[in-house]
């Protein structure tokens, strides 16, 4: 399913998503470098926004999918190591890599310490990956995201919002469930589940040897922008969401932006880490069991 899902939204992917900005990406470059790291595997490379950058830099990147598709962005974007290939499953020798790197990956896996592991055997020093720490996704006011509420980050700097944020954000998942209703969209199926609290999950039940964070910026957006965004459907649950229902919720965006509440329409806050993980230690920690 993932492998489609990337396929159908390649040729949008980038516009749809935030450029990575110089700062998340001289702090990840720091790092690498601070551990002597110059070959760097990329798992889930996609278009090569991350390792693209990096490949500019000096760096000699080795990237894998599942998605051909995005793949074949990334091959028009000079990167020339991309090779077809689950990342629970790689055909490289143990230690080919300086480092292994993940991007804003463990939320799409449906087992990521499997994929862990085998970032740390094909890495001779370690398992690099860049993280969001908390921050407002960008459709927040407009459709009903969990992002914010669950967590309370929309009321960061704001004591007292969250619950009325959790009250905002379920009347907007209502009203879009009756929308999904009216035109006969299976909303909870085609939106596919993300598990956002992984990230969380990961650190805490395997906490890395190092976290430091790279970036703290703040987002800002026009709501045409946004309305943009969503028009060209990067996500691919958005794929099979009716035209007819696209552009309903599209007006609706247009005439809440007038009502909405001070804190989801201020600029949106994002902080990025860099976890390390030793490879030695994760080979030994996630060393499979043997069967009973």
């Amino acid at each position: 399913m993932a492998e489609v899902e990337f396929d159908r939204i390649a040729d949008v992917y980038d516009d749809t998503r935030r450029a990575l900005d110089s700062e998340t990406l001289g702090g990840m470059m720091e790092m690498l470098e601070r551990y002597a790291c110059r070959s760097i595997l990329e798992i889930a490379v996609g278009t090569g926004r991350v390792s693209v950058p990096l490949m500019e830099r000096g760096f000699e990147i080795t990237g894998v999918d599942i998605s051909r598709r995005m793949m074949e962005r990334a091959k028009t974007k000079g990167l020339p190591n991309l090779v077809l290939a689950d990342g629970g499953g790689t055909a490289f020798r143990d230690g080919s890599f300086d480092a292994t790197l993940m991007a804003h990956v463990f939320h799409i896996l449906e087992d990521p310490l499997t994929v862990m592991r085998e970032a740390a055997r094909v890495s001779r020093v370690g398992v690099f990956a860049l993280l969001r720490k908390g921050g407002l996704g960008p459709w927040r006011g407009y459709w009903g995201a969990r992002d914010d509420a669950a967590g309370g980050d929309a009321g960061e700097g704001n004591e007292g919002v969250t619950e009325e944020a959790a009250k905002f954000y379920e009347a907007r998942r209502e009203r879009f469930r009756k929308l999904a209703e009216k035109y006969h969209w299976d909303w909870e199926s085609s939106r596919r589940e993300r598990h956002w609290e992984r990230e969380a999950e990961i650190l805490q039940s395997h906490p890395p040897d190092e976290l430091k964070v790279v970036s703290d910026v703040f987002v800002t957006e026009t709501l045409e922008e946004r309305i943009d965004r969503f028009r060209k459907g990067g996500y691919g649950f958005m794929v099979e969401m009716p035209a007819e229902m696209r552009e309903e919720m599209i007006s609706q965006m247009r005439a809440d932006a007038g009502s909405l509440p001070a804190w989801a329409t201020r600029p949106r806050h994002e902080v990025y880490q860099v976890a390390v993980w030793r490879s030695e230690r994760l080979l030994r920690e996630l060393r499979p069991q043997p069967a009973a």
